[in-house]
């Protein structure tokens, strides 16, 4: 059977996921997927032209997961969604952490990063917001809730002891974005 493009991306975004963006090589994959470098040059220029493509299907995740959240019927039952979706993608093999290391090498990887943790978060404050958080408390609950979804995903990633289930912890951050922020007497 004849690989697709969709085949190589997918087999570099596994390489990635496990072993950062230097690991994704065209020989390694190449061998990996039991084909000749020739089947890789017939779907790409170069690995570059792979790297983009991993990087695309890095960002059309963020994509999927607002389309999807945004099908239910209410600003709460949407968050709960996302993070869902989210949960489920935890579970997958995920080359977040070493697109976030390029970034800090790639002035142009760092550019496409922040474009999409801005999206991420604005998605997070506008679901917020239309909770009935007013601009500043939805934006600062926003960052928050982006600030230790990361935190706690990046954990699970490298602490194979770490235990916290994502249900668990989903539930009390969800919570916790929810409920309103009590004033701290001066």
């Amino acid at each position: 059977m004849a690989l697709t493009k969709t085949d190589w991306i997918n087999a570099g975004w596994l390489l990635m996921a496990n072993q950062g963006v230097a690991a994704v090589k065209v020989e390694v994959l190449a061998r990996q997927l039991e084909v000749s470098k020739g089947s890789f040059y017939w779907h790409f220029k170069n690995r570059q032209e792979l790297l983009e493509g991993i990087l695309q299907r890095w960002e059309n995740e963020t994509l999927w997961l607002i389309e999807e959240s945004q099908q239910e019927p209410t600003p709460k039952e949407q968050i709960v969604k996302l993070f869902t979706l989210a949960e489920e993608l935890c579970n997958q093999p995920d080359p977040e952490t070493a697109i976030v290391i390029w970034a800090n090498q790639e002035p142009a990887v760092q550019d496409r990063v922040r474009i999409v943790e801005t999206m991420r978060v604005n998605y997070l404050n506008q679901l917020l917001q239309d909770y009935g958080f007013d601009a500043v408390e939805a934006r600062h609950k926003a960052e928050i809730g982006y600030f230790a979804f990361i935190g706690f995903w990046e954990r699970t990633e490298r602490d194979q002891e770490f235990d916290l289930s994502f249900k668990e912890f989903g539930e009390f951050l969800i919570s916790l974005l929810l409920s309103p922020v009590k004033k701290m007497n001066k």
